[in-house]
């Protein structure tokens, strides 16, 4: 089993940070199909992809051992 990586992302429709943890394995398999690595918020009941942006940190992140 993998360490967990949490990670976060702004609720597009309250703005709170919510955070969500995968493997690093998981976010690593993500990554290379190029599939969405989903974020929820229980406030709002909503869930969003992370951007593009925020999945380049991931990668980098990932690579550094994070």
């Amino acid at each position: 089993m993998s360490d967990p990586a949490p990670i976060s992302s702004e609720c597009p429709n309250c703005h709170q940070e919510r955070a969500v943890t995968y493997t690093r394995e998981e976010l690593a398999e993500l990554l290379r199909a190029g599939a969405d690595i989903e974020v929820i918020c229980l406030s709002c009941d909503e869930s969003w992809p992370l951007s593009t942006e925020e999945r380049a940190d991931v990668a980098r992140g990932l690579e550094r051992g994070y």
